[in-house]
Parts: C-alpha cells; structure tokens; sequence
C-alpha cells in the first residue's frame, strides 16, 4: 500500500475552490471571447461594406463628370453639319461667315455643356479654315472654360499624335503635351467626314485632374485616409488627395501609401475612362468601435468573475465545515471514539448524512459487543464440529483393517500398523488444535500412507514434491488424507496406484496437490462432488473444502480436474498463513 507520506496532500477547499473557479473561467471566458470576436467581426464587415461604398459613390461621381466630358465631345463629333463645314474649301467672305455664324458658337456649347471646366481644342487637317485660340498656341492654358481651332501641322511631329491610331471608333483619355505637368487629362477623338468617313482631324477635352478626381468630403473615409487614381495598366499615378492635382509621383508604388502594409485598401474601377480608384484606410480609424467593444466586454468578463469568484468562495466555504464535521467524526472512530455522534443543522444531504452516521455509529457499538465476537465464537464451533465428523471416518476403516490383519496373524504388520496409528491420532489429537503447521499435516498423511502400504504391501507408490520454504506455514488440519483415502478406495484398479503430492507456492497461495494415475472422474461427476446439495457423493471432499473457506475465505478451497482413465488432481489452495496466537486475534503472515 502506498504511504500517504508520499502522495502531495491537496486540501479539499482548494479542490472545491479550483473546479468552481473552472466552471466559472470557462463559460466567462468563452461567451466573453465570442461576445467580443463577433462584435469586432460584425463592427469591421460592417465598416468596410460602409467604405466600400463610399469609395463606389466616388467611383461613381467620377464616372458622371468624365460622362458630362463625353458628352460635350459627342456635340462636335456628331454634328455632321459642322463636320462640313471643317472638311470644305471656303472664300474669305464665306470662311469668315460659317467661322462666326456657325463654328465657333457649336465650340462654345460644346465647351459650356460639361459639368467641370474643359478646355476644347480643334486640331484640323484643313488649312483653309483660321485657327483660333487663346495666348499662347502651345500652352492652350487659360483659365476657365476655353475652345480653340488649331491646324494639325502644330501636332503632327509629337509623338503622342503618331502613336493615335484614327479611326471612326477612336476615343482615349490620355496625358499628352503638357498634360502631366500641368495636372490635366485629356479626351481625345477624331473629327470625321461623314461623306468619306474617314478623320479630317482630332477633337481635344483637356480637363483638370482635380476638376474630375477631386473628392470635396473625405471624412466618409476615416481620418488619416488617403484616396489615388491610378491610371494606364495600374502603374501610373494620375492623382493623390494628398497633392490636389498631379503629385510628384508618376510611377505607382507600394511605397505611394506610405505604410499601406497596415492600411485597408479598397479598390473601384473607373469605367469611362482606363483607371481605377484606390483608398488606403488606416485601420486604426474605424478599429475605434472595436477598441470600445473590446474594452466593455473586458469590463463586463471581470465584473462577473469577481462577482462568480466570491460566490465560489462561499460555496466552498459553507461545503468544506459540513465536511469537516464528517472528517471529525470519523478520525474519532478511527481513534476508537465510537460514542461520537455528528452535530446535525439544517435539512439537507448533509443532516441526511449526520443522522446516517449517527444511527451507523450506534449500530456498530451495539454489534461490536454482539455480533462480532458471537461470529468468531461460532466460526471456531464449526471447524470443530467440521473436524470432529472426520475423525471416526478415517478410524472406522482403520480399525476395519486391523480386524482383518488379526485373523489373517499378520502380527508383526500389525505391529507397525499400530505404531504408525498411534503416531497419526497423537499428531491429529494433539492440544485439540485446528490449525496445525503444514509439516505436521504432511507427517498424518505420511503416517496414514505408512498403513496403507503396510496393508496393501508395497502396491501403493506415493512421491513426494514438497518446496522446504513452505513447512512452517499453518494449515487446517487433516486435509490431505481424504484424498489420499479417495483415491484408494474408488480410484484404483490396476495391481499398483501411484501417487504424487505436492507443495509449491504462487505469489502469496500455497498450493497442496494429491495426483493418482487412477480411474478419473467424468466432468458430472466432479460438479455433484463439489455441489452443496450434497447428492450423496463426496462428502469428505467437500468437508475439506468447507473448512478451509470457512478459515481463509470463499477465494480458497479444494478444486477437482479429471479424466477418465488418466486419473484425478486435486488441488488444495490457502493464502501463506501463520497463526500468531489463538483464537480470534490469529493473522496473515
């Protein structure tokens, strides 16, 4: 048995504290995890559907002003009176007429028809018709709304023209010229004759990148939020919140965001034109309501487990002196207080508890006294009466023997059986004792086989296995003979029987083995022997087996195995046993 020295003690009330704690930290801290990971998630999703739709409306803003600049350039695309007139050869009269009656008004209404402020350039292939502009040609810069008429000999050398492929179905925006410096863009399509229809020249929208990229309210999009369009295959920056018009950069890069690898980046196609829009959206802007969220649930998580945590001190408390009254009581059993009786309070299991202790304590004083010693009394009286009823059994047959030995003048064998008699009921007789050692049961049955040899002269061979360790254990006395007896008188059939007994030990069972090469028994047979309803058969048998159950416990006993003409082992089994004094205070060694 392990020595309670060597286990760690752990006081009951830290046990009942630390399982109330633990149901108490468990659903805490789980409903409180999923409370605070389910608001985060439903605030971000939240958050950014709003901002997705915010940078969608911008998206979409974009698109209505880049729409109201196509719309102007289709006026002068589509005016085929006007394309006529721009493909015809006129004299100075008429030019001058269609110029002022008919040209520059259409300019002037295309021009004023957008919704930001355009400046609309001419470029013809037709030298006939004046140019006509504001300042400088080639800077095409002025403020406000303008229209201008120039020959396409001005462009013809740019590399921005030669790379337009002109056709019906051309339309591009585009930097070109001075474009990127200046922070605009422009919408470039071909003037057609409808007669031939092919291009007669290049229709120009060039507008300022603010006037259609510009977003007057960018609190929708958190503080810190920066807004780019990104033009061309995603590579160049044509506009940044940070610098109204053309930044400083032209080339896109990740470096543009200026920390972007911590920012949400939400992106939205620009369809009038080849760009998209790009917001970088701090996360830390709209991590606010997490932050909030985060910190109630935190809040409310500590409040309830100060709050579970007393109550769980309580309880422990209130459960722990109830036990402490049972713990009291029975170390004053253990001690041999048996007149200690339990407080009892209240009307629950423990009252329940201290009135069965009470009514147990009672009880067991009562049968100390009654029942305890008057079972042990009458435990001795059966193995006596037991012990008693084998006795003349065994005398009965020998005096038989005797009997027939003295007719037959045999006296010097009576002789020796008479010796080895003597010899047999002084060790069996001796003290009145009913627990013997096991080398004193062997000596009676080496006395009982010396007679048997001598009556049966030298026809009974018995060999003897004994482990010498094993002689100064106690026994039942007189167990051995009855088998030895058994086999002699229902066993044996051929003119010798040999016999072998054995002693051995297994762990803490002392094993005892009587083996004959007799008749055997059939498998019914064994079990009637061994029946308690007797059946007639077997009676020393089971004399032997009550006795040594009676002694040791229902776990020993006699044990039968056969086979028919093979012949029949009996085995003995009974713990290692010595008894220390006699009577009722006899214990296992």
């Amino acid at each position: 048995m392990r020595q309670r020295g060597k286990l760690r003690y752990v006081p009951l009330r830290y046990k009942l504290l630390l399982s109330y704690l633990f149901l108490v930290l468990v659903p805490v801290i789980g409903i409180g995890s999923y409370s605070y990971v389910s608001s985060v998630r439903s605030i971000s999703e939240h958050t950014r559907n709003n901002m997705e739709f915010a940078v969608k409306q911008i998206a979409s803003g974009i698109d209505g002003r880049l729409a109201n600049i196509v719309r102007g350039s289709e006026e002068i695309f589509s005016d085929q009176t006007l394309s006529r007139y721009l493909s015809g050869y006129y004299l100075s009269f008429e030019k001058y007429a269609i110029t002022t009656q008919y040209i520059l008004p259409r300019l002037e209404s295309a021009a004023n028809l957008p919704d930001p402020n355009v400046q609309l350039s001419l470029y013809l292939d037709n030298g006939h018709i004046s140019e006509f502009y504001y300042h400088a040609p080639e800077a095409n810069s002025g403020s406000g709304r303008q229209y201008s008429i120039y020959h396409t000999e001005r462009i013809r050398g740019e590399d921005w023209y030669r790379s337009l492929d002109l056709n019906y179905a051309t339309a591009v925006w585009r930097q070109v010229g001075e474009d990127a410096a200046a922070g605009q863009i422009s919408y470039l399509r071909p003037l057609i004759n409808y007669d031939t229809l092919q291009p007669i020249g290049l229709i120009r929208m060039t507008v300022q990148l603010k006037d259609i990229f510009h977003t007057p309210d960018m609190s929708r999009l958190g503080e810190g939020s920066r807004l780019f369009v990104v033009g061309g295959q995603g590579d160049r920056l044509w506009y940044s919140s940070a610098v109204e018009g053309q930044s400083d950069w032209t080339v896109w890069t990740e470096e543009s965001g200026e920390g972007s690898a911590h920012d949400l980046q939400i992106e939205e196609a620009v369809t009038g034109m080849p760009a998209k829009v790009v917001a970088r959206i701090p996360y830390a802007s709209f991590q606010e309501g997490s932050r909030q969220v985060r910190t109630a649930t935190i809040l409310i998580c500590l409040a309830s487990l100060l709050v579970l945590t007393v109550i769980s001190v309580i309880l422990s408390n209130y459960v722990l002196r109830r036990f402490h009254k049972i713990i009291g009581s029975l170390h004053a059993f253990k001690e041999g207080d048996f007149a200690k009786r339990m407080p009892i309070q209240g009307h629950d299991e423990f009252s329940q508890i201290g009135e069965a202790f009470n009514e147990m304590a009672s009880t067991i004083e009562k049968l100390i006294e009654e029942v305890y010693v008057g079972r042990l009394e009458k435990k001795e009286a059966e193995l006596n009466v037991l012990h008693s009823q084998m006795n003349p059994h065994f005398l009965y047959n020998t005096f038989s023997s005797i009997s027939r030995m003295a007719k037959l003048g045999e006296i010097e064998k009576l002789h020796q059986v008479i010796r080895h008699l003597a010899k047999f009921y002084r060790l069996t007789l001796n003290k009145g004792e009913t627990i013997i050692s096991i080398e004193k049961e062997l000596q009676i049955l080496q006395s009982y086989v010396e007679i048997q040899t001598i009556k049966h002269a030298d026809r009974i061979i018995v060999h003897y296995d004994i482990d010498p360790g094993l002689l100064g254990y106690d026994t039942v006395k007189f167990i051995l003979q009855p088998f030895v007896e058994n086999a002699l008188e229902h066993a044996w059939y051929d003119d010798q029987i040999r016999m072998e007994i054995r002693l051995y030990a297994e762990g803490d069972t002392v094993f005892m083995e009587v083996r004959d090469n007799g008749l055997g028994m059939k498998e019914e047979v064994m079990h009637a022997i061994l029946d308690d309803t007797g059946q007639g058969i077997g009676y020393g048998i089971r004399n032997v087996d009550q006795r040594i159950k009676l002694q040791f416990g229902r776990g020993y006993g006699v044990s039968l195995s056969s086979e028919l003409g093979e012949g029949t082992t009996v085995r003995l089994s009974m713990p290692k046993y010595v008894q220390k004094a006699a009577g009722p205070n006899a214990a296992l060694e």
